[in-house]
């Protein structure tokens, strides 16, 4: 054997070597480099610096609506909602969190300048009033966490109008649902946008817009309140949408184009200037034997609210995907490992990754936090994986059963 064969060997193996540890990389981090920084114009966008970083997005889930968790009250002064801000950084920061996602349109209404919304009455006393001495909130909140090395999502609920009352005429001035009531549905004592309607899903595309033209957050995220959940005996009456749009399919698939149109035109609005996700429900279909949905007994996303997730996936449109897994291993009609398994299944040979929402809220109700350990221990053996997030901030900065020893534990 010469040495140029003997070299060539050693280069071989070498590569070989390389490319072993590349792949067992990418499994065991997630599949990081899937998430496209290319696309991104910001150079400020934490979030391919924390997963280089921690190899996962570890992320705080903090509502606005009805004031669960922030702010505490309607009436707070600058400094006070500053103080809250501060304690919400502070509480991620020593839980190893490194994302917080961030409520800032719970309701047609804003906790950010917008020319769009008006500021939200979780904010101030009367909705559509100036902001607590001018303070802008969500750039407190960014300037402040970015300091921190922490990235910043910014949470819409898209179609939400209220959370109770059907009068317009309450809502501010401002209120695009007051001067556009035909944009509107009431269901179940509360409105909604009907998305069957395309100058809703322009009003909804151009508020993304604003906060991605406006805001160094690191992503959009909108939650999985699209139609609302179903309630018996009641109907969620679209008929002057669907008469004028329905373009002859049947009512379902009519009102999936119309959410799979709103995500496809959200992306395209935000035009890369920061990530944008969803986070579904966390099951798309029950499995009839036929339709490739999760082995599952639960709420089908897919036929009760119209979001067929795997649409979004296919198409291309979302920069990631964080369903809802709330349920137990043991869960008796939606285990929480054969829902893991499921997504992650859906996104083997995308370029979409996982993050997978976790249920600290239940925590009380499991009096037991090695649940949430090991789910994530679970879900960081899927190829798809790149992080996760915990919907119940209270339980965690209350500390409720420990888990913030979890969290020491396992990050």
């Amino acid at each position: 054997m010469d040495q140029r064969s003997f070299d060539s060997r050693k280069l071989n193996v070498l590569l070989t070597v390389f490319a072993f540890i590349c792949v067992t990389s990418v499994t065991l981090f997630g599949l990081a480099c899937i998430f496209k920084q290319d696309k991104i114009e910001s150079e400020t966008n934490l979030i391919s610096e924390i997963l280089e970083k921690d190899k996962e997005i570890r992320a705080l889930w903090v509502a606005s609506v009805s004031n669960i968790n922030f702010p505490s009250s309607n009436d707070l002064s600058s400094d006070e909602l500053k103080k809250e801000i501060n304690s919400i950084i502070e509480t991620a920061k020593r839980n190893s969190m490194n994302t917080i996602v961030f409520q800032v349109r719970p309701a047609s209404d804003a906790l950010y300048k917008s020319d769009i919304f008006p500021s939200s009455s979780y904010l101030v006393k009367k909705q559509g009033q100036a902001f607590p001495e001018d303070t802008d909130i969500l750039d407190y909140l960014i300037q402040s966490s970015h300091d921190k090395g922490i990235a910043v999502c910014a949470w819409v609920n898209p179609l939400r109008v209220t959370t109770s009352g059907t009068n317009t005429s309450v809502l501010a001035e401002s209120n695009p649902a007051r001067s556009n009531p035909e944009y509107t549905v009431s269901y179940n004592g509360a409105l909604y946008y009907d998305p069957g309607n395309p100058e809703v899903r322009e009003l909804i595309t151009a508020g993304v817009r604003e906060i991605a033209e406006n805001y160094p957050v690191d992503a959009i995220v909108f939650d999985d309140y699209f139609y609302p959940y179903p309630v018996e005996n009641m109907v969620f009456d679209d008929s002057i949408s669907y008469i004028k749009h329905g373009n002859s399919l049947p009512l379902d698939q009519w009102r999936r184009s119309n959410v799979n149109s709103l995500i496809k035109e959200s992306y395209t609005a935000i035009n890369g200037k920061c990530y944008f996700g969803i986070s579904p429900f966390g099951i798309w279909r029950n499995n009839d034997g036929s339709n490739g949905g999760s082995a599952t007994k639960g709420l089908s996303a897919y036929d009760a609210i119209y979001c067929d997730a795997l649409a979004w996936i296919e198409g291309g449109y979302i920069d990631f995907i964080a369903p809802q897994i709330y349920w137990e291993f043991e869960h008796s009609t939606a285990p929480y490992g054969e829902l893991a398994d499921w997504w992650d299944k859906q996104l083997s040979g995308t370029d979409i990754p996982l993050i997978i929402s976790h249920a600290v809220y239940k925590i009380p109700a499991w009096q037991t936090s090695k649940e949430i350990r090991d789910q994530i221990e679970y879900a960081r053996t899927k190829k798809s994986y790149i992080g996760s997030a915990f919907y119940g901030y209270s339980e965690i900065s209350k500390n409720t059963e420990d888990i913030c020893a979890v969290f020491k534990e396992i990050y």
